[in-house]
């Protein structure tokens, strides 16, 4: 959930800015306000802001390289879990590949279209771009830092599945050449199954707005979403059920880690920002610190 909301700004968040005047003299102007009134978007300050959040996203990128260092019991569980759950999928390729193939219809046809164009590269661009543009335009700091996670998990998540997929080689099921088919270092569509990209891309979009909106029927709407897509690309012969399996706990796991490196990072190191400003005593730079 987002966690900073008008009521708990209006109690807790103050800003401290220290305007540094340039002139004959040298003035010091120090003003205590609510941390509402600083997310008022200048033009001087949403320069500021996009360079604040491109250090962000590198740091998280950071983070999460190293993330598997920093395991706990619960996380390799889960991994388990994963790797378990796709090895199962595995053996089932061929038979859930069959049974799709054999169970088309009109109606099951139009609904695929949702999920394709759910897991499309250009929508998850689509949605994080008009966050973070309508957040910063607006002075939203809820609205762009949200936008802001869902542009780098679509990046991070996608550059694991990419790689992937190159790495491992794998046929998809179009080729009618078996699930067990891998060439390795591979870079033709024909040959780059493993993971699904449109299962990452939407489980990506789905697990970061689900856990900023943190409402349980949005998230039942939207892991739905991200579900038809994975039920797509099976049903349309692109990938067998083991990819897309895969390719959602990439989404996954890089959204809700990004999202946790955002909320627990905005409380832990609140915003500098250093800007031009100007008051009735003259003209420098303002020094802000969200307290």
């Amino acid at each position: 959930m987002v966690k900073y909301l008008s009521a708990t700004m209006m109690c807790m968040f103050f800003q401290l800015s220290f305007f540094i005047l340039i002139g004959g003299s040298c003035h010091i102007y120090a003003q205590g306000n609510n941390d509402s009134v600083s997310v008022k978007m200048t033009k001087n300050k949403i320069p500021i802001l996009i360079k604040s959040d491109f250090n962000y996203a590198v740091n998280d990128g950071s983070r999460l390289a190293s993330a598997p260092l920093h395991f706990k019991a619960d996380n390799w569980l889960t991994f388990g879990a994963v790797i378990g759950g796709s090895a199962l999928a595995f053996l089932a390729d061929n038979n859930i590949r069959d049974i799709a193939l054999r169970n088309h219809t009109h109606t099951l046809d139009n609904i695929s279209i949702l999920g394709k164009t759910y897991g499309e590269a250009y929508a998850g661009a689509i949605i994080s771009g008009l966050a973070y543009a309508g957040g910063l335009v607006s002075g939203n700091n809820e609205v762009r830092e949200t936008g802001r996670m869902l542009f780098e998990t679509l990046v991070y998540a996608g550059i694991i599945t990419i790689v992937s997929k190159s790495v491992i080689g794998r046929s998809r099921p179009y080729t009618d050449e078996g699930a067990s088919h891998y060439r390795g270092f591979q870079f033709k569509t024909e040959t780059t199954s493993l993971p699904s990209g449109h299962a990452t891309v939407a489980f990506a979009v789905s697990s970061v707005l689900a856990s900023r909106i943190d409402n349980l029927y949005a998230s039942i709407g939207l892991y739905g979403l991200a579900g038809l897509t994975v039920f797509q690309r099976i049903y349309d012969d692109k990938h067998w059920v083991s990819d897309t399996i895969i390719g959602a706990s990439i989404g996954t796991f890089v959204g809700r880690a990004i999202v946790n490196y955002g909320e627990t990072g905005d409380k832990e190191n609140q915003t500098l920002l250093l800007y031009p400003s100007f008051t009735p005593y003259g003209g420098g730079l303002a020094m802000q610190i969200g307290l």
